[in-house]
């Protein structure tokens, strides 16, 4: 482990720096050494070179500082953006479904060409560069755009991990990534036990997006509800542990569930039920990143995700998810949907979307798989649907020109771009005739990820200011893209604003119990280190069920199937789920500062704000503070307004 300067050359060498450059710069100079003394390994070199290192390469501030600044910021941002680029296309195979996966895509997307660049910036000295000049801690936030740049580069060379763990964790990371990508169930290929529960040949959804995307979308349909609760228990199943692995990617195979076996290719076995399996993967890479931890700057999964990815305090965000959870008009909304549903609310009904629409939605007036029967007409077709979304031709144009569609083999997502000459992917599942309706969606929302990435990073001022704070503001734009394609698809262009806010509302609370959930089992982990997959199973199940009791069973009833507990987003182990309800928060304000105004121009002006504090990105961009009050009230308003 690399060993830190000792105090007295640390002395030593403020003294000489404040004799060469007078006692104006006392208080930079010493704010340098000490940081510049953190990344300096003196196993490597002695104490006489970090005092001639801190003596040449300490710049006063002024122009020569402001140079340095500039140069640092590309240089970085080359050295980030092209290590992705070099990702990206190691992953193609692994994440593009356009050909069959190879064991050859499987070595080459675990492959991190990056894993030694943090070592390499110490040995060069490029770190100890970064410190002297710009390492701080200080939070406070700046006043110049030159100042929040330089804030960002004072994280350059900060920690160093070992390339060995890196690797690790990549390979890790890579193995649970095949795991939930592969993880889809042929619904045509189970025998319910029950006539009405049949579904068209070809139904494949994976587990848990397309179930709960697919089962939401029956609504409306002949035996609805029968078909709803089939899913709904294989939602149940794929959290306990009662899927069985012979079925997961495997369309040969027919499940009995009355006599608990499994045909393939006319060859009937008994099942063999998956278990703790999805928890042996996510230890995978929890084990990993737990050997990361200690050189990291906070140490932890939890605090490095709060205090330096998010930039906002676990507090604040945890009273926000439990303040969307405990309002008392969650019971309104619910009983907006039964009237909507025509029956009483169950618990798969936490995912109903359809706040507008009465019953079935009325057919497209064409047919949407001919429309876009692959990726390269999704790609095709992106500046037109902006231009309908209020962009102008030029600009959907230029937005158009650096967004690729690819078909995707996991669920959908984005991928930004890291240099001026990348170019940001958008993924989504196209069926092999044409994208369905329910997938149209998910490009909508992957949509606004990317618009929102090209607007925050290729005509930005600084590279370190590239994108936006967190992740949860960039769902703020996805969601609102979403809720776009009805409308992109001419289904319709009027909602009713009160029940729109009901709707809004409930998508906050449908994922704030599953985010309090991962964190609160993310507090479990650390203080239970040596906890097995089988108790990790146990235990994610056991703290669903707690807060599904404390928070929804007064809506749904005490029992909640395990629907908290079933996100794959938590295998990941990116400690992830919190931003889609603090996306929402966010997008409520935004969308709500937004009303009225054009859509377009106001999202390329806020998105040119760039990763600056999250709060002080809501205050240039809205003139308000992050808060669920704006959402939870109008809720309030709009339910009374509606008789509920």
């Amino acid at each position: 482990m690399v060993k830190k300067i000792k105090k007295v050359s640390t002395r030593s060498t403020t003294n000489a720096l404040d004799k060469k450059f007078g006692q104006k710069y006392k208080l930079d100079i010493r704010r340098g050494v000490k940081f510049a003394a953190m990344v300096w390994d003196t196993t490597k070199s002695s104490e006489a070179e970090f005092k001639a290192f801190c003596l040449k390469h300490y710049v006063l501030p002024g122009k020569n500082r402001v140079a340095l600044l500039e140069k640092l910021d590309k240089f970085s941002g080359a050295l980030s953006g092209y290590f992705q680029m070099m990702v990206k296309v190691a992953r193609s195979g692994l994440d593009i479904a356009d050909n069959p996966l190879t064991p050859g895509d499987e070595l080459l997307g675990a492959f991190s060409a990056s894993t030694h660049l943090s070592q390499d910036l110490r040995d060069f000295r490029i770190a100890a560069l970064a410190q002297i000049n710009f390492g701080t801690d200080e939070t406070k936030p700046p006043r110049s755009r030159k100042d929040w740049a330089a804030r960002r580069l004072s994280g350059l060379g900060r920690e160093v991990i070992p390339a060995p763990l890196l690797a690790e964790a990549a390979k890790a990371e890579a193995e649970v990534d095949k795991f939930i990508s592969s993880y889809n169930l042929n619904l045509d290929k189970i025998d319910f036990g029950d006539p009405r529960i049949k579904f068209p040949r070809g139904t494949r959804q994976i587990a848990h997006w397309g179930l709960r995307d697919y089962m939401t979308g029956l609504n409306g349909q002949k035996d609805a509800l029968i078909k709803q609760r089939a899913i709904r228990d294989l939602m149940r199943r794929v959290v306990d542990g009662e899927i069985p692995r012979q079925i997961i990617e495997n369309p040969e195979a027919v499940w009995d569930q009355q006599t608990d076996t499994v045909r393939v290719n006319g060859s009937r076995e008994k099942t063999r039920m998956t278990g703790a399996l999805r928890w042996e993967k996510f230890k995978l890479a929890y084990d990993a990143l737990r050997k990361i931890d200690p050189y990291t700057r906070y140490g932890n999964i939890i605090d490095n995700k709060f205090k330096l990815e998010r930039e906002i305090p676990e507090e604040k965000i945890v009273k926000i998810l439990k303040d969307i959870l405990s309002a008392s008009v969650a019971k309104k909304v619910g009983k907006f949907i039964e009237s909507k549903l025509g029956r009483p609310i169950e618990p798969h009904d936490l995912y109903f979307k359809e706040f507008q629409a009465t019953g079935a939605k009325p057919k497209l007036k064409f047919d949407i798989a001919k429309c876009y029967p692959n990726s390269r007409a999704l790609t095709i077709a992106i500046p037109s649907i902006l231009i309908k979304l209020g962009f102008s031709n030029e600009r959907a144009k230029f937005i158009g020109s650096k967004i690729r569609v690819d078909n995707s083999r996991s669920a959908g997502h984005a991928w930004g771009p890291y240099a001026p000459e990348d170019i940001q992917l958008l993924r989504v599942r196209v069926d092999k005739s044409g994208i369905t309706e329910q997938d149209f969606g998910v490009f909508m929302h992957e949509l606004g990820h990317c618009v929102e990435s090209v607007l925050s990073s290729y005509e930005m001022d600084y590279r370190a200011l590239w994108g936006v704070p967190n992740t949860a503001f960039t769902e703020g734009f996805a969601f609102t893209f979403q809720d776009k394609a009805d409308f992109v698809l001419g289904r319709k262009t009027r909602d009713d604003d009160n029940i729109t806010n009901l709707k809004r509302y409930w998508e906050a609370y449908e994922i704030a119990g599953a985010a309090l959930c991962e964190i609160e089992f993310f507090h479990w982990l650390y203080k239970n280190p040596r906890a097995t997959a089988q108790a990790m199973h146990n235990t994610i199940r056991k703290i669903g069920d707690e807060i599904w009791k404390k928070y929804y069973a007064r809506i749904f009833g005490s029992e909640g199937f395990g629907l908290i507990a079933v996100y794959s987003h938590i295998l990941w182990c990116e400690f992830y789920l919190a931003e889609y309800p603090m996306g929402h928060v966010i997008d409520y304000q935004v969308r709500k500062y937004l009303k009225n105004k054009n859509l377009a121009r106001e999202m390329e002006r806020m998105c040119k704000l760039g990763s600056i504090y999250p709060e002080q990105w809501m205050q240039s961009a809205i003139g308000e503070s992050i808060s669920v009050r704006p959402l939870i009230s109008d809720t309030e308003k709009a339910a009374n307004k509606l008789g509920r």
